[in-house]
């Protein structure tokens, strides 16, 4: 398998998530600023600058080309940022990347890809914190915006690092079913990352108080429900309805203080609804993932039939060579062999029920054919020289229905009944 696609892949998000940090903070700063710059140019001049940047690593050759390829990609991005603060801040961000690359090309190579350290988070944190103070809205909506994609590409970039790692390891292994692993393993992720961004869409837009309140009048509903059925309960609950007092209108001039409730008890209120919901939205995810790695493991589990000898497949080769098939002599008329079995497979057939049919302690996995036919006759009491004649004779005739190419005859499969029965 080429992993060089994935080494690509692993090195551009890795670039993207350095990127949404260092946007971040570019966009404060022209927020500080009151620039007039377009924030969209500038995201969009600058990751194409970066992108350009990995790539001119990649393929120049000598060091001059390198330079100045850089020099004339800075100079391009200044002219095309409309406004001061915006070029300022793209010559240093460029200029920064410059050097970046020009270290990494200077070096050699890790063989095997690393992620971004995950406390490059606490670069939005420390903006969220600064943004509470200067609060700009539009600030907020970004940094929440490239919070989740970056905690999304972390967790597809780990996904594609142990990938790569895994089949860089599996390159000399044979017998392994690459493109079937590579297939479950993407459809797994794709549905992960769907999930996910399903329920941060879902709870983003859902107005989360109201969700709340409507759980906990299902949850109180239920509970009464479910205490209803007691009869000793039901009757009390009836008794205490019958007897509560009647509700007398208050006059309007006499001012009733409201009863508010007690933060304390309102906090552990809420804790405890949001980790029944937490609970259920864990539990569902849960529930799902187990029941892919069953679909999984059941479609991929290796299946056992009567008339076909499991063997193993080893080769030198990373693909299976197509064998020359040489034709058998045995003519099979149907595609049901069920039904149309041949003279080798009803001695085998009839070899097996004969194994299955006694009674009492089954024979080892690894007996031979002759053990198995001593197992058989085990109940014949027949003299020890001509038990071990019977017991050579229903080996020989098993061996030859399963090793011979050329088919049983009739005659054989009476003599081999005639050794059963």
């Amino acid at each position: 398998m080429n992993n060089r696609i994935y080494r690509v892949t692993i090195d551009i998000i890795n670039l993207i998530l350095g990127f949404l940090t260092i946007y971040a903070m570019m966009f404060t700063i022209l927020l500080i600023t009151k620039s007039n710059a377009a924030p969209f140019l500038l995201f969009l001049f600058s990751l194409s600058g970066a992108l350009l940047s990995y790539y001119i690593k990649r393929y120049a050759k000598h060091i001059w080309a390198f330079l100045l390829f850089h020099f004339l990609l800075i100079l391009i991005l200044i002219f095309l940022v409309p406004s001061t603060i915006g070029k300022l801040l793209c010559a240093f961000f460029m200029l920064a990347v410059t050097i970046y690359s020009l270290v990494k090309r200077l070096r050699e190579e890790e063989m095997a890809r690393k992620n971004v350290t995950p406390s490059l988070l606490l670069v939005f944190a420390l903006l969220y914190v600064i943004n509470y103070q200067l609060r700009f809205p539009e600030l907020t909506h970004l940094l929440f915006g490239l919070t989740v994609t970056f905690i999304l590409l972390f967790f597809i970039n780990s996904y594609l690092i142990n990938f790569e790692h895994y089949f860089s390891l599996q390159q000399e292994t044979s017998n392994v079913p690459l493109k079937q692993i590579k297939t479950v393993n993407h459809t797994i992720i794709i549905f992960f990352l769907g999930l996910s961004f399903a329920n941060m869409f879902f709870f983003t837009k859902l107005p989360l108080k109201e969700l709340l309140l409507s759980i906990q009048k299902g949850l109180l509903k239920l509970i009464r429900m479910v205490l209803s059925l007691l009869p000793e309960a039901s009757s009390k609950i009836e008794e205490t309805q019958e007897n509560a007092p009647k509700k007398v209108p208050i006059p309007k001039h006499i001012k009733v203080p409201e009863n508010t409730p007690s933060p304390l008890w309102e906090f552990i209120q809420n804790l405890i609804t949001t980790l029944l919901i937490a609970a259920v939205i864990i539990g569902t995810i849960a529930l799902i993932s187990y029941a892919i790695y069953k679909l999984y493991q059941a479609f991929y589990k290796e299946k056992r039939s009567l008339f076909k000898d499991n063997t193993e497949f080893i080769s030198p080769f990373d693909r299976r060579e197509k064998a020359i098939k040489n034709k058998s002599i045995v003519n099979k008329n149907s595609f049901f062999r069920f039904w149309n079995q041949t003279n080798s497979d009803k001695i085998r057939r009839a070899f097996y029920k004969a194994v299955l049919s006694k009674k009492g302690k089954p024979p080892k996995v690894s007996a031979t054919p002759w053990e198995l036919s001593r197992y058989i006759l085990s109940d014949n009491s027949s003299a020890d020289i001509e038990a071990d004649k019977k017991t050579e004779a229903l080996a020989y005739y098993y061996e030859k229905a399963r090793y011979n190419k050329a088919d049983c005859t009739k005659e054989d499969i009476e003599n081999f009944k005639k050794l059963l029965y």
